[in-house]
């Protein structure tokens, strides 16, 4: 009797074990399930972000676009010098950033028809195979040219068109993209897409925007409250990518007209402007806190700053003189600048684009009287001397050039016809040292 008792004991032991297995399988199942649902839905969502690309034409005119920082990333380094907080405030209401998503019409069929005579303006990357370009196309309906967007997600094998800004926007002539989905065209007005421009919404800020940068899940902008045309003072705005929660930064220096800002990973250097105190702010918290430096120019002269593509502390800066123009450089984030090309090698129009602490690339700008206007310098030496990278022809200029990592840069050039002006992209994946160029087409 005791060893069916035993015996018995020891079935119900083994019916429990087999429900608490059986309960942990059927747990597993479903965490299985859940992980797969997950992941097919972000596959399917992969998918449906990148295989529908459609077209939509506006009016745009030509502007170089400073140097770009399109993705990668650099370490923070440590501030120097005086500290400063800055504080974020949402626009007041007079001027709070609203949004509305506008109409998009003229669209293509799926698939994205490439817009015909399409001559890009403005350059824009997230990786070395998915990039946009705006500039203009013939309209779709009617005569004249428009506004378009292509974008290549295959490195520029093929091209395809998406939409635009509406055709009742006001012009935009510059085009930033921080990932696959968050883009901005602005210059003057702000328009944000958060589908990969499958839509574009307005958004009101204090005045035009002069210059965005997106890096580190934030975008900043720079807004003249008065206009372009009255531009005294100007603002500097931030928000989280994706978000049209625009704020405005308060810094420890007023910003003047003039003032300028480039960005490294988590680092955002901030020129002040024309207007005394003139200083080189630098943060390395999203512009929570500011650290004062030293402007590398010519005080009340202006000139811009340009941060390496190698993730490092290097700064380059191109410094108008009054008549002609310099290039200083900092390996320290702008603590302190040495002369890299004396003033007098390039008008006060020059143009840069930077790799490194020894690598850079120069062209002339808008004022072509005493340079080539065809020539694409590159320097290996930091700025000691500069060799011709790229020449296409007398009649040709550089619109833009700027490096994406590097080794890896772009340039827009623009060849005047007998009739007509053709602007070609060119890639370079040695720094550029060489270049070939890269067929605009579907």
């Amino acid at each position: 009797m005791d060893e069916d008792s035993d015996h018995l004991d020891q079935l119900f032991k083994d019916a429990a074990q087999n429900a608490a297995g059986l309960a942990e399988m059927l747990d597993a199942n479903k965490a299985i399930e859940r992980g797969t649902r997950r992941r097919t839905f972000a596959r399917r969502r992969k998918t449906a972000l990148s295989g529908t690309v459609v077209l939509v034409a506006v009016v745009v005119f030509l502007v170089p676009l400073p140097q770009l920082h399109l993705f990668g990333s650099s370490p923070a380094h440590s501030g120097n010098g005086q500290h400063h907080s800055s504080t974020s405030s949402p626009i007041s209401s007079a001027s709070s950033p609203t949004s509305t998503t506008a109409p998009v019409t003229g669209i293509g069929p799926p698939g994205g028809v490439m817009p015909a005579d399409f001559q890009p303006a403005s350059f824009t990357a997230v990786s070395l195979e998915e990039w946009w370009m705006l500039g203009t196309a013939r309209c779709l309906t009617g005569s004249g040219t428009c506004d378009a967007i292509v974008r290549t997600t295959d490195g520029g094998s093929k091209f395809a068109g998406i939409p635009s800004p509406p055709v009742n926007a006001s012009h935009v002539t510059q085009l930033r993209f921080a990932n696959a989905l968050d883009g901005y065209a602005f210059d003057p007005e702000l328009w944000v897409t958060t589908n990969g421009g499958g839509s574009w919404a307005k958004v009101t800020t204090p005045g035009p925007v002069a210059e965005l940068e997106a890096a580190q899940g934030e975008v900043y902008a720079l807004t003249c409250p008065a206009g372009f045309a009255s531009c005294t003072s100007m603002d500097l705005l931030r928000s989280p990518v994706g978000l049209r929660e625009w704020q405005h930064v308060t810094t420890p220096v007023r910003l003047g007209y003039g003032a300028q800002f480039a960005v490294s990973g988590p680092n955002l250097y901030l020129l002040s402007g024309n207007d005394p105190p003139l200083v080189l702010l630098y943060s390395a918290d999203r512009a929570s806190t500011f650290h004062k430096r030293v402007d590398p120019c010519t005080p009340t002269l202006g000139g811009r700053v340009m941060a390496a593509a190698d993730g490092s502390p290097t700064l380059w800066a191109a410094c108008p003189t009054g008549t002609m123009a310099g290039v200083t450089l900092s390996t320290n984030g702008g603590r302190t600048w040495q002369v890299a090309t004396p003033s007098g090698e390039f008008p006060n129009s020059v143009g840069l684009a930077v790799a490194s602490s020894s690598v850079a690339l120069a062209w002339p700008g808008e004022e072509t009287s005493k340079v080539p206007p065809a020539t694409l310098d590159r320097t290996r030496d930091g700025g000691k001397t500069y060799s011709a990278a790229l020449s296409v022809s007398r009649t040709s200029t550089v619109l833009w050039a700027g490096f994406s990592d590097a080794t890896r840069a772009y340039a827009l050039i623009a060849r005047d016809g007998s009739a007509t002006t053709s602007t070609r992209l060119y890639e370079s994946n040695d720094a550029g040292t060489t270049w070939h160029r890269v067929p605009i087409g579907s």
